[in-house]
């Protein structure tokens, strides 16, 4: 008896084999489809400019200014004492700022001739003068309400 089921399954084991390799075709297929819908449909949703673009666009009036090759300073909220902010972000913006004034080196501190001003807005009108004040540097000029130049202490 043990014989004949054996003999059964080894007759409809290519069978199976096969109708598995299909089934896993099939769901592979539908898998890949479904991602496929699912992305596209995301990317479709997706508007305005990535992050790099949307800073490079907001520093554009700002490298009107700058010169075109040295070291200029760099401040921003986690350079002022006592002030809440997120390190990561300041830690990105910082970079997406080099990134946008090169070949321009940024250095944070004020011990240049030209500082760029990167605050969070928080709506405090008395911030960008407490940050003049505290530092003793002069604004030069406004490009929003949260990208500055000043002049600093030079070297």
């Amino acid at each position: 008896m043990f014989e004949k089921i054996l003999l059964a399954i080894k007759k409809v084991y290519p069978y199976l084999v096969a109708s598995a390799v299909i089934l896993l075709i099939g769901l592979s297929f539908y898998s890949s489809l479904q991602t496929f819908q699912t992305t596209s449909k995301d990317v479709a949703e997706l508007s305005g400019d990535d992050m790099v673009t949307a800073w490079d666009k907001r520093q554009r009036k700002v490298r009107l200014l700058l010169p075109g090759y040295g070291v200029i300073g760099y401040l921003a909220d986690w350079d002022i004492p006592n002030y809440k902010y997120s390190p990561s972000d300041q830690e990105v913006e910082f970079l997406l700022a080099q990134y946008t004034v090169a070949p321009l080196v940024l250095e944070r501190g004020i011990q240049h001739d030209l500082i760029l001003g990167n605050f969070n807005d928080t709506g405090d009108p008395q911030k960008l003068r407490d940050v003049q004040d505290y530092f003793g540097i002069q604004l030069v000029k406004s490009f929003s309400n949260e990208i500055f130049l000043f002049k600093g202490m030079g070297k």
